[in-house]
C-alpha cells in the first residue's frame, strides 16, 4: 500500500492510498466514500481486490479523515461539490497512470450519487454503488424519517451557526463535517428531488450522460438505503445507464446481520466481496 497526495482541481491536497497486485490484470478500481467516513474503511476490500490483480485506489475527501490540510472551519463553504471535484482529480489521476486499463468504480452510499455530480463519468467503464440511494427521507421508515427531519431540519442549522461546522459524531453520523456538506446533506434528504434538486441551481449535473453498466446493491436492514429509494435511484437518475438492481437479505447469506456498513467488513470477505468479483470479472 502506498500513501500519496493527489491535488484537487482548486489545488486543494487530497490523501489517497494505492494498493498495488503482485500480478496486475488491467484493471483499476476507485472507491469513492460514504459521506464522513474516512478511506482506512475500506482498506480491507481494497487489499482483498489488489489481491485478484487489480491496481486499487481509496481517497480522503476534502476535510475527511487524511485530508484535513485545513481547519474544518476554514472550509465551511465546501461541500458536496466539492468532494465531487475531489473524486473526479482521483479518476483523473487514476486514468493517466493506467490509461490502458479497464476502470471500475466502486461507490458506497454518497460515494455512488456523487459521480454524476462531476464529469468524473468520462473515466469509467463499469459501476457498482453499495447503500447509494435517492435521499428523500419519506422513503425511509417512520422512524428514521422522525430522525433524519429532527437531525436536519434542526440540528444542522442550529450547530453550523453556533459551532462554525456539523458534529456528525453527535449523532452517531461519523466524522464533523463542514456546513456546506452538511447543509448538501439536508437538502438530498428534505428535498423531494433529493439529489437532483441540484441540477436547478448553478452547479452542473451529468447523470444523463451516464450510459455505462451499473449494479446499483441494496440491503434489507439498511435503514440508510431502503430498497424503495435504491430502486428510485435506478429508475430516475441512473435512468440512462445500464442498471442492474440486487438486493441482499442477511438471512440469504446466514448473516444475522449486514446493513449500511457490514458488507465493507473483512468479516464478509468471503461471503459478500464475491459479489464485485463476479460483476467486475475478476
Amino acid at each position: 500500500m502506498n500513501s500519496f497526495t493527489i491535488q484537487s482541481n482548486d489545488g486543494y491536497p487530497i490523501s489517497a492510498h494505492e494498493f498495488v497486485p503482485k500480478n496486475p490484470t488491467n484493471k483499476t478500481i476507485v472507491f469513492a466514500p460514504a459521506v464522513a467516513v474516512p478511506q482506512k474503511f475500506y482498506f480491507n476490500i481494497a487489499n482483498y481486490l489488489a489481491e485478484k490483480g487489480c491496481n486499487v485506489f481509496t481517497f480522503d475527501y476534502r476535510s475527511i479523515g487524511s485530508s484535513n490540510s485545513k481547519s474544518i472551519k476554514s472550509l465551511k463553504n465546501h461541500g458536496f461539490f466539492s468532494w465531487a471535484m475531489d473524486f473526479n482529480a482521483v479518476s483523473k489521476y487514476v486514468k493517466t497512470k493506467f490509461p490502458n486499463n479497464t476502470q471500475y468504480m466502486v461507490g458506497h452510499s454518497y460515494g455512488g450519487n456523487s459521480v454524476g455530480f462531476s464529469d468524473a463519468f468520462q473515466y469509467y467503464d463499469k459501476y457498482i454503488t453499495i447503500g447509494s440511494q435517492f435521499g428523500f427521507y419519506k422513503h425511509f421508515t417512520p422512524r428514521m424519517r422522525f430522525l433524519i427531519y429532527l437531525n436536519f431540519k434542526f440540528f444542522v442549522p442550529i450547530t453550523t451557526s453556533v459551532l462554525g461546522y456539523y458534529p456528525s459524531g453527535w449523532f452517531g453520523l461519523g466524522r464533523p463535517l463542514t456546513t456546506k456538506a452538511a447543509k448538501d446533506w439536508a437538502v438530498f434528504l428534505l428535498h423531494p428531488d433529493s439529489m437532483l434538486h441540484f441540477t436547478k441551481g448553478s452547479s452542473k449535473t451529468y447523470y444523463k450522460k451516464i450510459k455505462e453498466s451499473m449494479l446499483l446493491i441494496s440491503i434489507d436492514d439498511d435503514l440508510f438505503a431502503p430498497k424503495k429509494s435504491v430502486d428510485i435511484l435506478a429508475d430516475r437518475v441512473y435512468s440512462n445507464a445500464l442498471t442492474t438492481r440486487k438486493h441482499l437479505k442477511p438471512s440469504d447469506y446466514n448473516l444475522k446481520t449486514i446493513g449500511h456498513f457490514d458488507f465493507f467488513r473483512k468479516k464478509n470477505q468471503d461471503i459478500l466481496w464475491p459479489i464485485i468479483d463476479q460483476w467486475f470479472e475478476l
